[in-house]
């Protein structure tokens, strides 16, 4: 069977497409003829995304010939009876995969989007701004192409009996398909999907500013975000997909301001930081104060090259605010991490941070040491 180039209907894709295409892909497949062949095949990249739709595909595992699904773990899952387990490594190019294939031997539909690490300037939320590059399709000759693919890629972590059987299903793949129908089909769908998505974009945006106003805590001097709404924004079950740059600023001396320049210029000078803060943030980005000397920027699917810019700009702002109102000035020190770590808890970059030392200066755009940073997201 000739293998079709899908490229042409490639581009970026918003993981709310990804959501709203996968669920139409898996409900076909629960639509299927039981008595007809069929293979379904998904990749998770983690279980905790899998174990949101693991109902359907308990459901889905009763009624397809094969269904496997790939998730990264370093033990086997226990997943729902009739669904087979592909172990997958933390580094290899399809721990960046989203797929699901469904193909038997008169439909054929797919999913297949890599995660491209970055974010949606415009996301109102971290996991709904994930941008991926894929594509998707209603076709039985592509989905067939994928699901060889797919098929090769695993190879022997594919158990013999899965592998005969998927086998079984593609070699029962012989007549032509209904092209004419899917293309017509899938316009339709495709039409449809983008409605659903746009119109659940705007409900999401919609509600997310609406809860934002009644949960999210405010410090009430500089109306950044305490650390108690940035470790909820986080969720402390999220998976490790989403890398977090982080910019760490204290400011030695501002909790004692009010001592000695007074109140007023406390005051003043706590709002020209915060300030400073928020002019760098993206809508998907949160500024939050640690404490009384200290604060925190989490800039998520940053690159080092950019959250060290990020760092630098903020730490030359900040020195300059001796030039605004009212005039005192701020010495400011930073310190920048990547991470892939969680949970862990935003507080401790404050709180529990190793204290500074001659061994251990807390300088411009530095990075936390290994030692240090195990101690901070171990409590």
């Amino acid at each position: 069977m000739a293998f079709p180039n899908t490229e042409v209907r490639a581009g970026l894709l918003s993981k709310r497409t990804l959501v709203v295409a996968s669920h139409a892909v898996e409900r076909a497949a629960l639509a299927g003829d039981r008595a007809e062949p069929a293979i379904v095949l998904a990749l998770f990249q983690r279980l905790p995304y899998f174990l949101r739709e693991a109902e359907v595909y308990r459901r889905i595992g009763a009624l397809a010939s094969v269904t496997v699904v790939g998730v990264v773990s370093d033990v086997r899952p226990d997943l729902p009876a009739g669904v087979t387990p592909v172990l997958l490594r933390s580094g290899e190019e399809l721990a960046r995969e989203w797929s699901v294939v469904v193909l038997t031997p008169t439909f054929g539909a797919y999913v297949v989007a890599t995660d491209l690490e970055e974010l949606d300037p415009g996301g109102s939320t971290l996991e709904a701004s994930r941008l991926f590059q894929g594509r998707w399709a209603f076709r039985r000759e592509e989905a067939y192409a994928e699901a060889v693919r797919l098929r090769d890629a695993l190879g022997d972590r594919m158990p013999p009996d899965v592998r005969r059987r998927f086998d079984s299903v593609l070699n029962g793949i012989t007549a032509p398909p209904a092209g004419e129908v899917e293309r017509r089909a899938e316009a339709a769908l495709r039409h449809l999907a983008s409605q659903l998505v746009t119109a659940r974009d705007a409900t999401e945006l919609s509600a997310s500013r609406a809860g934002e106003e009644m949960r999210d805590a405010l410090d009430p001097w500089t109306g950044l975000h305490t650390v108690d709404s940035v470790n909820a924004w986080l969720g402390r079950q999220l998976a490790d997909t989403v890398r977090l740059g982080l910019v760490v600023i204290r400011v030695p001396g501002l909790s004692d301001f009010v001592d000695v320049h007074g109140p007023s210029a406390a005051v003043h000078t706590e709002n020209n930081i915060a300030d400073v803060l928020r002019v760098h943030l993206r809508p998907v980005d949160r500024a939050a104060r640690l404490n009384g000397d200290e604060f925190v920027l989490v800039l998520p699917g940053t690159s080092p090259q950019t959250t060290h810019a990020v760092a630098d700009r903020v730490l030359g702002a900040l020195r300059g605010l001796h030039d605004t109102y009212p005039y005192l000035p701020v010495i400011a020190e930073v310190r920048v991490q990547h991470t892939r770590d969680r949970p862990f808890d935003i507080g401790g970059l404050g709180a529990r941070r190793a204290p500074v030392t001659p061994q251990r200066p807390y300088t411009l755009s530095g990075t936390f040491d290994e030692e240090e940073w195990a101690t901070l997201i171990s409590h």
